[in-house]
């Protein structure tokens, strides 16, 4: 899935038929977002991904609450298959 990278989260969402609703946030340390997992549906089998962004401020949220909107700008850095670790800086 190298070709996601540079695309956005949205974009992703909309070619794996995944809805946002759909999705889990990955923020670590907790409030601090810096990627998604989800479930890409239009792929057999189904495959669950990691796909990684740039934390910036805007994505800090105590309450661990994210619009779709901010989420779904995000430009992909990084795409992992859901069952590698990772540790966030």
């Amino acid at each position: 899935m190298e070709d996601w990278i540079g695309k956005t989260v949205g974009e992703v969402l909309e070619l794996c038929q995944t809805r946002y609703a759909d999705v889990t946030m990955v923020d670590e340390p907790p409030g601090k977002l810096r990627a998604v997992e989800l479930d890409c549906v239009a792929r057999v089998p189904v495959s669950r991904f990691v796909l990684e962004f740039d934390y910036r401020p805007d994505l800090f949220s105590a309450a661990r609450h994210w619009p779709e909107a901010l989420v779904g700008a995000q430009r992909i850095t990084a795409v992992r298959n859901a069952a590698e670790p990772q540790a966030y800086p």
